[in-house]
């Protein structure tokens, strides 16, 4: 896999080339455009820390695409408690949505990745405090199903996402929605209280995506906790 930057007018993009076709359908869920033999993602070149974001994404991108297929372990324990370190001392509105939230509670779903979501007010705060670990600029969407998005590598894939939209709890409240974040709960875990959404609604995203093994584990916990 071969990782390169173009600068085009205001943008800088993000090329991937020379790539085994299987990494070609995470590169899709990640939202990278196909350019012919590549694929690529573009940001605003004045993005704070930009510099900086390349340098690690070259360093780290195999690592991150390897995780996110399960071709190699994914050590998100220990890039989310790092993250609980860094964040700890300042004064930051987060919580933890996805598989994560459910492993923490002690349900083993084997994520992939982390998923934070923030409030938009706290993104230059978060860019500041993880500028050596920022890969994608934390960056207003234009409409996407959260307000920005972002990505930080930190032994393991971690999405920074701000303000859900009502539209992710059409037909039914899920684990990252605005209804999610309006009925967090507390979570203690390896030392950190980390607000989580309802188990409940863990379940209905996965019912969503008809993933029944998860199903399972997740209806087994709530039916253990009654």
């Amino acid at each position: 896999m071969k990782i390169s930057f173009d600068e085009f007018a205001d943008n800088i993009i993000y090329r991937i080339s020379d790539y085994d076709a299987k990494y070609e359908n995470l590169f899709k869920m990640c939202f990278y455009q196909n350019d012919n033999t590549t694929y690529i993602k573009t940001y605003p070149s004045d993005s704070k820390y930009i510099e900086k974001m390349t340098k690690r994404y070259a360093v780290c991108a195999q690592t991150m695409f390897d995780q996110l297929g399960y071709f190699s372990n994914v050590p998100w324990q220990a890039g989310l408690k790092k993250f609980c370190e860094i964040i700890k001392n300042h004064n930051i509105d987060w919580w933890l949505t996805g598989s994560c939230a459910a492993c923490i509670r002690g349900i083993e779903l084997n994520p992939h990745d982390v998923d934070i979501m923030i409030d938009s007010k706290h993104c230059a705060q978060l860019t500041e405090l993880f500028q050596d670990y920022l890969i994608e600029p934390i960056t207003d969407t234009n409409g996407w199903l959260t307000k920005e998005f972002g990505v930080i590598f930190m032994d393991v894939r971690i999405d920074i996402a701000s303000d859900p939209s009502p539209v992710l709890d059409d037909p039914e409240p899920v684990d990252c929605g605005p209804f999610a974040k309006d009925h967090l709960e507390t979570v203690k875990w390896e030392g950190f209280d980390i607000k989580v959404p309802p188990v409940e609604l863990q379940l209905n995203v996965n019912r969503r995506r008809n993933r029944t093994d998860r199903v399972k584990l997740i209806e087994d916990y709530i039916i253990s906790r009654a």
